[in-house]
C-alpha cells in the first residue's frame, strides 16, 4: 500500500502531541485542587477541564510542549531531543525552535524554545551539560507567544538555584540560524561523565525514538526491550546538596504554615503527593510535631488548595524560615478521641468536629 506524501512529518507532528500520565495530576489527588497551569498555558485553547476530567482536543494541539513546562507534577510527558554537543570539553545543549525552520526537525529542534522546563535542565545538567547554544525566531510575533521569555526566566530560576548551593552555573549563548547549524554539523558528541541516560524516561519516548529510528534507518529492528515508566522524583530534590556552610538555602518552593489558623486536622499531610508537609515525633523531647521539608516541594499547591482554614501558603524561590510547627496533643471533652492543634493555642478541650457543633449531644467519632 502507498503512502501520501507527507505522512512521516504527520507521524512526528502526532507524537508531539502530550501524554497525560493521569496518576500524577494534582487532580487525581485532590478533588479540589485548583491547578490550572495546563489550560492557562496553553495558545490554542486545547485543554478542556472540567469537574469530571482533563482533556485534550488534538485536533486543536499544535504540540508547542509549553503546557509540559508548566505543569509542576510531569503529569504531561512530551519528548524533546536537545543536540548533545561537546564545546570546549564541556557538555553542551543545542536547541532551536522549530519556528526558525519550515522543513528542518532533525537533532536539537524542538516545537518551542519555552518549552524547555527547568525540571529537563536539571535532568541533562546533572549528567554533565551546563552549557546551551541556543536559537530562536521572533517570540513577539508567534502565536505560541504568551509574553515575557519563560526560557530564560526558568534558566535564571535554576541558576539562582545552582549557585546558591555553591556548584558551577549553566553558561547560555543565542546564535544566528546559520551560527547554531554550524555548530550542529560541526561540534563532536559529548558522553556523559556520569554515564546515566538522559533521555530514556519513558515507554513512551522509548517508542517515539524507536519509531523514528526505524523509519529513517531502514525499518532496523532493534530488539531492544522498552524500560518501564518508573515515576520521577520530585525535581527539586534532584537539586545538588549545598556545598558550603549557610543558614539560607534557596528552595524553589517553600511552604509555610500559618500555626493561628492551622486547626490540626492533617488534610495538608495526608495529601501532599511528595511527603513535603509530614506529622512526626521531634528528635529532641517526642513532641508532636508538623514537619516541613521544602526540598521535597514542587509547588503543586494541593496543601493550600485542601485547607479550608487557609493556614498554608507556597513561597517561590524563598529561604526556609519555618521547619517545624509544634503542637499540643489532648483527648476531646465532649467524644473523647485523642486529637491535636498548634501548640502556639491556648488550651483546646474539644476536638474540631467537636468545637464547631453542638457538643453536649451523645455524638462520637468513628475512626
Amino acid at each position: 500500500m502507498a503512502l501520501k506524501k507527507g505522512w512521516f512529518k504527520e507521524l512526528k507532528q502526532a507524537l508531539m502531541i502530550p501524554e497525560i500520565i493521569a496518576e500524577r495530576c494534582v487532580h487525581s489527588h485532590c478533588e479540589v485542587a485548583a491547578c490550572v497551569n495546563c489550560v492557562e498555558a496553553c495558545p490554542q485553547d486545547a485543554w478542556l477541564l472540567d469537574d469530571d476530567s482533563l482533556q485534550i482536543n488534538t485536533e486543536r494541539c499544535d504540540g508547542c510542549g509549553l503546557c509540559v513546562a508548566a505543569c509542576t507534577e510531569s503529569a504531561l510527558g512530551q519528548t524533546l531531543l536537545p543536540a548533545l554537543k561537546a564545546l570546549d570539553g564541556k557538555g553542551t545543549l543545542l536547541i532551536a525552535c522549530e519556528k526558525v525552520w519550515e522543513e528542518d526537525t532533525g537533532e536539537g529542534v524542538v516545537p518551542c524554545l519555552h518549552a524547555v522546563s527547568s525540571r529537563l535542565l536539571l535532568e541533562y545538567y546533572l549528567n554533565g551539560y551546563q552549557q546551551i547554544l541556543s536559537c530562536r525566531g521572533h517570540c513577539e510575533t508567534c502565536p505560541r507567544h504568551g509574553g515575557g521569555d519563560p526560557f530564560r526566566e526558568q534558566l535564571a530560576r535554576l541558576n539562582a538555584l545552582l549557585f546558591n548551593r555553591g556548584v558551577a552555573t549553566i553558561r547560555h549563548a543565542q546564535l544566528a540560524r546559520a551560527a547554531w547549524q554550524e555548530k550542529r554539523k560541526r561540534l563532536p558528541a559529548f558522553t556523559p561523565h556520569k554515564g546515566r541516560e538522559t533521555t530514556t524516561a519513558s515507554r513512551r519516548r522509548f517508542f517515539q525514538q524507536a519509531i523514528t529510528f526505524a523509519v529513517e534507518k531502514g525499518m532496523e529492528q532493534t530488539g531492544v526491550i522498552p524500560p518501564e515508566n518508573d515515576a520521577p522524583l520530585p525535581w527539586p530534590a534532584t537539586l545538588p546538596a549545598v556545598s558550603h556552610q549557610t543558614d539560607k538555602v534557596l528552595y524553589p518552593f517553600v511552604p509555610e504554615m500559618d500555626p493561628s489558623r492551622c486547626n490540626g486536622c492533617d488534610a495538608c499531610v495526608q495529601l501532599c503527593p511528595h511527603q513535603a508537609l509530614q506529622l512526626d515525633k521531634e528528635k529532641t523531647g517526642e513532641v508532636l510535631a508538623y514537619h516541613i521539608l521544602a526540598s521535597h516541594c514542587t509547588g503543586c499547591n494541593i496543601c493550600s488548595d485542601a485547607c479550608d482554614q487557609q493556614a498554608i501558603h507556597i513561597h517561590h524561590m524563598s529561604h526556609q524560615i519555618q521547619a517545624v510547627v509544634p503542637l499540643a496533643e489532648a483527648a476531646c471533652k465532649a467524644c473523647g478521641s485523642h486529637f491535636h492543634y498548634p501548640a502556639s493555642h491556648s488550651h483546646q478541650p474539644y476536638c474540631r468536629i467537636c468545637a464547631h457543633t453542638n457538643h453536649h449531644r451523645k455524638l462520637f467519632q468513628v475512626h
